[in-house]
């Protein structure tokens, strides 16, 4: 296995700090993502050696390279922290998978680093849990993440809400962890020759098709980062997907989700809800996600004015077009992904309007979001106009539903695939299940008390989240179940 290490020599070296980690007491496997591994080009026997948990569980490389610390700043609920970092995590180096594209190894929980600002450094086995079993649903969902590759037990205990609980480790990969932040770090404290290092990395990291030496690649590579967002933010709201800590520092220019500490998902449809609990205003809600992606993207543009154009008036008009767009942009793809779900393959100029009746419907009568959908989906209204079993997932105002089938109905007039056609894309859109809260909660209380079968019963099913299944993994929360707060878990 060639683990390279391009971040930590290609870049000034105040963007990162090299670790001399501790291995844990006693670590073990709990969890490895073998199909994952596989398409790394990493070998699932060899990660179970010795040799693979040292580096799984303390970024130990075969090569006795020394792993980094990330360095990055961040807008904390709209507070500009100029240093924040790798707090409990490490980056071990870069994975080469076998079509050539590079990932980041990145673990968490490995312990302080002289970013912790006071805080242990280590993670305890839930949060692990959950940024497994979220992270591996969202990419069978097909939308952008990092990925957890493994969660390893320490063998040691943490401190948390005044329990100790079981010390973990998780081992994830993506594409890449640099992140709005990490442009603010550079520009807070290592200048325009900083931030023009960072962005030429990037470009050659992640922007391989903008020529290096285009006078206009940063701008570019601004155009582009608004266009992933923008693509990204969409498809967490098709799944009804709140990430509940979306701050500078977790906003990536790769365009894949990060960090899953008090992420969620919509029980009954509210384009206000919130569930983390550091998210007292609701500034992170559901449906203000794509305002405040937008309000990420204009820090990471006061970073890059500097170097689009020496004339800062010229530079900042040149920036406020791209940030334009992304109204455009996000529109264009929001109403792409719930046209979709209502099964429609052409475009109409009413179709906004038909799918705010079915959203405001949906929020009226407290229905189940993903059980909505699904219903929709299914055999009964598009192949037999039936939508009783549509109806029932409203808990109240039944009768607005038949008002959305009519102009349903009517709107399918424009369509010209056939109704079998459309039940099969719509199934394939629709999932039946999703990383429900009350499941993952439920799962990580058993295994806590050491029971890991809840944990991997559910993990195996959402690796198949549009396959139909009777394990009851669809079924929305009793009163008794609701999650009404998450927590980042630090």
């Amino acid at each position: 296995m060639l683990l390279s290490r391009h971040y930590a020599q290609d870049l000034p070296e105040g963007l990162s700090a090299p670790l001399s980690p501790t291995a844990p007491a006693q670590p073990s496997l709990i969890a490895l993502n073998e199909p994952l591994a596989r398409s790394l080009g990493l070998d699932p026997d060899w990660l179970r050696s010795p040799e693979g948990i040292a580096l799984l569980s303390s970024g130990a490389r075969p090569d006795g390279k020394p792993p980094v610390a990330m360095a990055y700043a961040g807008h904390q609920f709209g507070h500009f922290v100029p240093s924040l970092g790798d707090g409990r995590a490490m980056l071990v180096g870069e994975l080469t998978a076998p079509d050539g594209t590079l990932y980041d190894l990145h673990l968490k929980g490995t312990g302080p680093t002289m970013f912790s600002r006071g805080g242990d450094g280590y993670c305890a086995l839930g949060p692990a849990l959950r940024e497994y079993l979220v992270s591996d649903a969202m990419a069978a969902l097909g939308i952008p993440t990092a990925r957890a590759l493994a969660v390893l037990s320490t063998g040691e205990t943490v401190e948390r809400d005044g329990q100790a609980r079981p010390g973990a480790v998780v081992a994830r990969v993506a594409k890449s962890h640099i992140r709005v932040g990490t442009f603010q770090y550079a520009a807070a404290h290592g200048g325009l020759s900083t931030v023009r290092a960072l962005a030429d990395f990037t470009i050659q990291r992640l922007f391989p098709e903008i020529n290096p030496h285009d006078p206009q690649r940063y701008l570019t590579m601004l155009t582009q980062t608004v266009h992933r967002q923008a693509a990204l933010v969409a498809r967490w709201m098709g799944v009804g997907f709140i990430h509940g800590v979306l701050n500078t520092d977790n906003c990536t220019l790769s365009g894949e989700t990060l960090d899953y500490g008090p992420c969620a998902f919509l029980d009954t449809y509210d384009p206000l809800k919130s569930f983390s609990f550091v998210d007292q205003h609701g500034r992170y809600a559901y449906g203000r996600q794509p305002h405040i992606t937008l309000w990420n993207l204009c820090r990471l543009a006061e970073c890059l004015v500097p170097l689009i154009d020496t004339d800062e008036e010229r530079a900042i008009g040149q920036v406020q077009d791209v940030l334009k767009e992304f109204d455009r942009l996000f529109h264009q793809e929001w109403l792409t992904a719930f046209r979709q779900k209502l099964g429609l393959e052409t475009q109409h100029e009413d179709d906004v309007r038909l799918l705010e009746h079915f959203l405001s419907t949906m929020h009226q009568g407290d229905a189940d979001f993903t059980q909505f959908f699904r219903a929709l989906s299914g055999e009964a209204p598009v192949l037999h106009d039936n939508y009783h079993a549509v109806r029932e997932t409203l808990r109240h105002h039944h009768g607005h539903m038949d008002l959305c089938r009519t102009e349903l109905l009517h709107r399918l007039e424009k369509e010209t695939r056939s109704p079998q056609e459309r039940h099969e894309a719509m199934l394939k859109t629709n999932p039946r299940i999703i990383p429900r809260n009350h499941f993952v909660e439920q799962a990580i209380g058993a295994a806590y008390s050491g029971d890991m079968a809840p944990f991997h019963s559910l993990h195996q099913a959402l690796r198949h989240p549009f396959d139909e299944a009777d394990d009851g993994f669809d079924l929305p929360p009793t009163a008794e179940e609701q999650v009404t707060n998450t927590y980042c878990g630090t």
